[in-house]
């Protein structure tokens, strides 16, 4: 049971007074046991006081507590929180707690605690424990100390509520069970409890006698009845306190067994009947029973189906019986393994033993099998295979019906009959063979007529007919496709021819490998050997062929290939319209033809040329004008005509040119495009577009490119004029402009050593050509360097003269070798001896 701890606070409203609240630390709180009242209220209490019931546990004001003098121990107070915890409390504590607020404004709060005494001393009395089912009752008593305290009661695990049989009295102490039964054994046991503590008292069965009751009886194993010469196993069993005792009964008649189990061996039919167990409750003094039908029956041993005398023919009355071997319950027929119901044409004797078949059919055959049965056994008979005889029916010749002359024909007749039928051949009413099969010698088409086959079945003693029609034919052979008296020519009628020889049945034309249908552009003669085309069209083109048949042949022809002759049509030049002088031009004349056509060409109405292409000479301007080519198909005797008009324009020459004719540098130059024709004009640089800049600028007409002035590098470059009439574009030969300048930048470079080498440079296009001079003007050399011995160098000018050959253009510059260079090359020349004599050294 579950405790829990109640606080009950009472908030007292006086008028001037306003409301404290006074909680505890546990209530109810157990006899022996401390507890503590407390204020919950964030005040301060100058002068107040506890008081319990009518009397003052203790007083304080500022400076002093005071004790009452009826309370005055197993107490303590905190006059710092207000609280009052009482120790080893009493029952006689219980009762109404007040703390009152003296100063004001005043104000007070009460709390009523409970001291109670915890469960203790539980016992459980029992009116009696043994007891029998439905007769007796019982009655438990329960006790215990402790203040209050509450009873409840429990059996086993479940707890136990005053209903039906069960009654509670005295507040629950006593529990009372009226009209025992075997499920009221307990264990019981009592609880008692309280709010601050619960007890159990000790538990109590109950020995309850009840019984026997529900009786049953197992058979091992059970069946619905038992098969003689079985063992069968009987066993008995009943719900009882004390167990109780058993014995047999055979049909109401005592057997001498005791005891829960019956064993009977190698059982006869005779032993079927019913079997009692009694059960006897020797405290109770109740009886029981149960009783099982026992049924014992003999195997069926064989089972064989037997038909009626005679053989099952068709249409005639029949019966098969079924011979059983043993006890039977029931028997059912089956065909073919599927259970048979009576119905119009099969009936069954009252016991199903005889099966009727009231007129037979092809349908009756089959497997037949009787299955018989009792409770103990079932079984089959072997198939039974009935087979009904009829027939001849359906008799029937397989062979040709038209066969080619000079050939051999193989008949065959057949017929549906049991047993198989024999047959016989008759031609034109004569008999010609016996057997199924009759084979002919070779055929003329005298052999034609009706050839007869006789089925006979010696059972039934019925025969039946059948007749075949054979045609003898001779075959067709030779087919071939002739064109009639003219050639196929475009939009003209046409004929082609079929021949073929043998009995020709059929003549079917193809074309492409498809067959022929008359429509309104071809169509046949009668007898299909003549296909007529009414107009010819390019879509006749084709394949074509014819085929002949008869009955026993056929054969296809050769395919004639069928070319529709036409035109020409749609004749055309191709060529230019316009051409300059001095050219060459092709022209070619095209048309559609078939054949192929042949072509004349006119130039201003005469003949030029033949043939379907037209090459001119060198063109002049009088060779403007118009250009004809004519068509023409030998086959159709038709011709057509195109004409193309050719103009002949002046061809465009053109030059670059310069003005002045050497470019000088910083100076103006012109560059002219010499052209003429009719053009337009355009100018490139190094193959590319030339584009103006500030200093290049190109006249309004395009004629001219003009330099303001001529750059030293930067304006070189290959320049050409593009020409563009309405034939073709023409470009100038490039023309190479390279700006000429200098001598600039003169200078002479001093090479020391065991000779001294001048060196003269100079900027200059094209490369300037050199002379130098000593202090006397004397030529000393004729190249860019000269070599002077290093004692005739010192304190002596050199000149050198650097010279433009294209535009004459002459430069001076000197040099004096002074003493300081002297020391220079002489210091030069000494470091040039010692690295000579160190370097083997080095090495």
């Amino acid at each position: 049971m579950e405790f829990k701890l109640f606080f009950f606070i009472t908030l007292i409203w006086i008028p001037g007074l306003s409301a404290l609240t006074v909680v505890s630390s546990k209530n109810p709180v157990a006899v022996g046991s401390n507890v503590t009242l407390s204020l919950n209220d964030s005040i301060t209490i100058t002068v107040g006081s506890w008081l319990y019931g009518s009397g003052t546990v203790l007083f304080w004001y500022p400076g002093d507590t005071v004790t009452g003098s009826s309370f005055n121990e197993g107490m303590s107070f905190n006059n710092i929180s207000y609280a009052l915890t009482l120790t080893s409390v009493t029952l006689n504590r219980s009762g109404l707690y007040v703390l009152e607020k003296l100063s004001p404004p005043s104000s007070k709060g009460e709390f009523r605690l409970e001291v109670q005494e915890p469960v203790s001393n539980v016992s459980l009395n029992v009116s009696s424990t043994s007891l029998v089912e439905y007769n007796d009752s019982v009655t438990f008593t329960c006790s215990a100390r402790g203040t209050p305290t509450w009873f409840s009661w429990q059996n086993g695990s479940s707890v136990v509520m005053a209903q039906g049989r069960v009654e509670l009295s005295n507040n629950g102490q006593v529990l009372a069970i009226n009209g025992i039964t075997r499920y009221d054994q307990g264990p019981f046991n009592c609880i008692v409890s309280n709010n601050i503590s619960r007890e159990e008292s000790t538990q109590i069965n109950l020995n309850i006698s009840y019984g026997p009751s529900n009786m049953t009886m197992t058979v091992l194993q059970e069946k619905m009845a038992y098969v003689s010469g079985s063992a069968i196993s009987l066993s008995c069993s009943a719900d009882s306190k004390p167990a109780a005792s058993f014995y047999w009964m055979y049909n109401e008649v005592p057997l001498n067994v005791s005891g829960p189990n019956l064993i009977l061996t190698n059982v006869t039919q005779d032993q079927t009947g019913n079997y009692t167990c009694v059960a006897q409750n020797a405290v109770t003094l109740r009886y029981a029973s149960v009783t099982k039908t026992i049924r014992i029956v003999d195997p069926i041993t064989s089972v064989v189906v037997n038909p009626t005398a005679g053989n099952p023919k068709e249409n005639m009355n029949f019966s098969l019986t079924c011979d059983v071997v043993g006890p039977d319950d029931s028997i059912h027929w089956m065909k073919t393994g599927m259970y048979l119901l009576p119905d119009y044409r099969i009936t069954f004797s009252i016991d199903n033993s005889t099966l009727y078949f009231n007129q037979l059919t092809v349908n009756d055959d089959g497997q037949y099998q009787c299955e018989a049965s009792n409770d103990v056994s079932i079984m089959t008979s072997q198939v039974y295979n009935f087979m009904v005889n009829y027939g001849p029916w359906n008799t029937t010749i397989t062979g040709p019906a038209v066969v080619a002359a000079g050939s051999s024909v193989t008949f065959r007749c057949s017929a549906d009959s049991r047993p198989q039928s024999q047959f016989s051949w008759f031609f034109n009413g004569s008999k010609v063979a016996d057997g199924s099969v009759y084979m002919t010698g070779a055929l003329s088409p005298n052999n034609s007529g009706p050839y007869t086959c006789m089925a006979f079945n010696n059972i039934t003693g019925s025969s039946r007919n059948a007749s075949l029609k054979l045609t003898v034919i001779v075959p067709v052979t030779t087919v071939m496709v002739n064109e009639g008296n003219r050639q196929p020519v475009f939009n003209q009628s046409f004929t082609l021819i079929c021949s073929a020889s043998g009995d020709v049945g059929y003549i079917q034309w193809i074309k492409n490998n498809m067959h022929l249908l008359p429509n309104n552009i071809i169509s046949f003669s009668n007898d299909n050997s003549t296909l007529i085309f009414n107009q010819l069209s390019f879509s006749d083109d084709g394949q074509y062929q014819c085929e002949a048949s008869n009955a026993v042949s056929n054969m296809t022809s050769q395919a004639y290939n069928l070319m529709v002759n036409y035109g020409p049509f749609n004749t055309t030049i191709t060529g230019p319209a316009i051409s300059e002088t001095e050219s060459i031009v092709a022209f070619n004349c095209s048309a559609d033809s078939h054949p192929k056509s042949q072509y004349i060409w006119f130039f201003n109405n005469s003949k030029v040329a033949e043939g379907p292409v037209y090459m001119t000479g060198a063109l002049l301007l009088n060779n403007s004008g118009q250009y004809t080519c004519m068509a023409f198909n030998n086959i159709t005797g038709s011709s057509n005509n195109a004409s193309l008009t050719l103009t002949v324009i002046e061809s465009v020459t053109l030059n670059v040119s310069s003005s002045p004719l050497i470019p000088l540098a910083s100076q103006d130059l012109h560059l002219f495009c010499n052209v003429n024709g009719v053009y337009s004009l355009r100018w490139l640089r190094n193959n590319q577009n030339f584009q103006p800049s500030k200093t290049v600028t190109v006249s309004e007409d395009k004629t001219t490119v003009i330099f303001k002035p001529l750059q030293t590098t930067s304006d070189n470059g290959n320049y050409q004029c593009v020409a563009t009439n309405i034939v073709r574009q023409h470009i100038s030969q490039p023309f190479n402009l390279v700006a000429k300048y200098g001598p600039q930048r003169v200078q002479i470079f001093l090479h020391p050593g065991i000779t001294t080498t001048l060196t003269c440079k100079a900027l200059s296009e094209p490369p300037a050509v050199y002379r130098w001079f000593n202090e006397n003007n004397t030529v000393v050399g004729n190249q860019s360097s000269v070599i002077v011995p290093i004692d005739s160098i010192l304190g002596r000018n050199y000149t050198c003269e650097a010279k433009n050959p294209l535009t004459n253009v002459t430069v001076y510059t000197s040099i004096n070798a002074s003493s300081d260079a002297t020391v220079s090359v002489q210091a030069s020349m000494l470091l040039t001896a010692l690295l000579a004599l160190l370097l083997p050294v080095l090495h």
